[in-house]
């Protein structure tokens, strides 16, 4: 029943703020897709390499085809980053969607 209530809750904040969200932008949906697989290939370059020096070059190209799978430039993806940092609300509603993601993987 909690998760019920967890998932309607989200969907009611991401129908709620996508209005609030330039048009220019990514909604989150879309950004929070791109911010677990960066993040999860990020975790592996640092885990792996441990010095951000010797993967850097790796992690960027990495980064990169992530993007173009997703059919985003990197400027859009880090002017969404930007917006959303800026905006408390909508950074939490992007990382409890990460963390809901990502929970029902394990």
């Amino acid at each position: 029943m909690k998760k019920l209530l967890l998932f309607f809750l989200i969907i009611t904040g991401v129908s709620c703020t996508n209005s609030n969200i330039p048009r220019e932008l990514l909604q989150p949906k879309e950004l929070s897709v791109l911010v677990e697989e960066v993040s999860i290939v990020e975790a592996h370059y640092q885990s792996t390499y441990g010095v951000p020096g010797q993967y850097k070059a790796a992690l960027d190209k990495a980064v990169m085809l992530i993007l173009n799978k997703h059919q985003c430039s990197l400027s859009k993806f880090k002017k969404s980053v930007f917006y959303y940092a800026a905006h408390p609300e909508l950074q939490k509603l992007l990382n409890e969607n990460i963390m809901t993601r990502l929970s029902r993987k394990i």
